[in-house]
């Protein structure tokens, strides 16, 4: 039996409308292990409703949920379903995603595995982990971190906000999927091989400063350090590099 996907939606949006964030994730995974792709745009139909309801909910139950119980059952299909519900209903006026790829970012002592998407607003990954901590302007650490793991909204609105105010007019609604960078600002740009018996580049590393408000309103800013790696096993990783640091040196604050 397939799935209804016009009840999915209105259940998910149900669930998420009486703050169980949590039954709206498992009902989008329980529904996607039964699912194909040509079933893909309904299916994200529904999923993009929950998340508007209440972006910060889905984000911090109802997608990690989802994404981490997916990702440990099928995680091939999940990758074609991430690229697919991105690319259609992510995408802000004006942006393009010149790469899309099998990777993963790293901030500081985090990784967030999955696929990347950079385009000339932004950086996404999707996945969920724990960041550990990030450093703040004017030295050492700070507890900003603790409030932020990877998927977490209060990080994101952070990144969101400031992604907003790059693009004129300001104008479409950010869905709340995987975890954005910014780039807008970005600085201490380059390519870097790393890891056992690197022999080729596999990232490319640069630092962006993130404004934000602490718990008392105070503004800070986090002077965050960002790795965008592409899986050493794709053929074109060169290419693909090469155009990650163009998107990043078309974005770099003035020398």
């Amino acid at each position: 039996m397939g799935v209804d996907l016009a009840k999915l939606k209105i259940e998910v949006v149900e669930s998420m409308k009486k703050g169980k964030s949590g039954d709206a994730g498992k009902k989008l995974m329980d529904a996607f292990g039964k699912i194909d792709s040509s079933q893909y745009q309904p299916f994200g139909e529904a999923m993009k409703e929950a998340i508007m309801v209440d972006p910060q909910a889905f984000s911090e139950k109802g997608y990690i949920l989802f994404d981490k119980m997916m990702r440990a059952k099928n995680p091939s299909k999940l990758s074609e379903y991430e690229k697919f519900f991105v690319q259609n209903f992510c995408k802000l006026p004006g942006e393009e995603f010149a790469v899309i790829a099998d990777g993963w970012v790293e901030t500081g002592k985090s990784q967030i595995k999955g696929n990347i998407f950079v385009s000339n607003y932004r950086i996404i990954a999707t996945g969920v982990q724990e960041a550990k901590a990030a450093r703040v302007s004017g030295g050492g650490m700070f507890a900003f971190l603790s409030m932020i793991q990877l998927g977490s909204y209060m990080y994101n609105k952070s990144i969101m906000d400031q992604i907003a105010k790059s693009i004129a007019g300001g104008s479409g609604t950010m869905v709340n999927y995987g975890v954005m960078y910014p780039i807008k600002g970005c600085y201490n740009i380059e390519q870097e091989a790393k890891g056992f018996r690197a022999k080729i580049n596999d990232r490319v590393n640069y630092k962006v400063d993130v404004p934000y408000k602490d718990k008392k309103g105070k503004e800070e800013i986090a002077d965050l350090s960002v790795s965008v790696i592409i899986n050493i096993n794709n053929p074109d990783i060169a290419p693909l590099l090469n155009k990650v640091e163009a998107i990043l040196r078309a974005n770099a604050r003035a020398a």
